[in-house]
């Protein structure tokens, strides 16, 4: 699912209580770009390089249809934070990026607590909010060392 390597594979984890939920992050920007911008732009980057965020969250908690899409909602809003406050530039040259364009998020639930709502004012929002700032931030450093 990527083509980032896999040396730079992040594995985290944050749990509350009976509650948890772990964090399988690769972290690449070459073709990074900003929510919006013209697809018309003449790239500043080699766009045959790779550079992809992927970002798997994996729970205990058995998550609602509506859950699982906030769930991808905090971890999207999560890693575009991050992207910009490390100030990670469009593959275009302009804007701050807030992802890139080949990204994905893939949730998967398990038989725990049943949980209605992720949103960022739920504890599981919390811990997924916190867990991909974490993974997208460790997968910036290992992607530029």
């Amino acid at each position: 699912m990527t083509a980032v390597p896999l040396e730079n594979l992040v594995v985290l984890r944050e749990q509350a209580d009976d509650l948890w939920v772990e964090g399988f992050f690769t972290v690449g920007v070459t073709n990074a770009v900003r929510a919006g911008e013209s697809i018309d732009s003449t790239p500043s980057a080699d766009p045959q390089k790779a550079g992809t965020i992927n970002v798997v969250l994996i729970t205990n908690a058995a998550l609602t249809v509506s859950a699982m899409v906030t769930a991808v909602q905090v971890a999207t809003e999560s890693k575009a934070a991050v992207l910009l406050a490390n100030r990670i530039p469009s593959w275009t040259g302009r804007a701050d990026a807030t992802g890139t364009g080949t990204d994905a998020v893939v949730v998967v639930n398990g038989n725990g607590p049943l949980i209605r709502y992720s949103g960022t004012h739920t504890k599981i929002g919390e811990l997924i909010g916190r867990l991909v700032s974490h993974g997208i931030e460790s997968g910036l450093t290992k992607a530029h060392r």
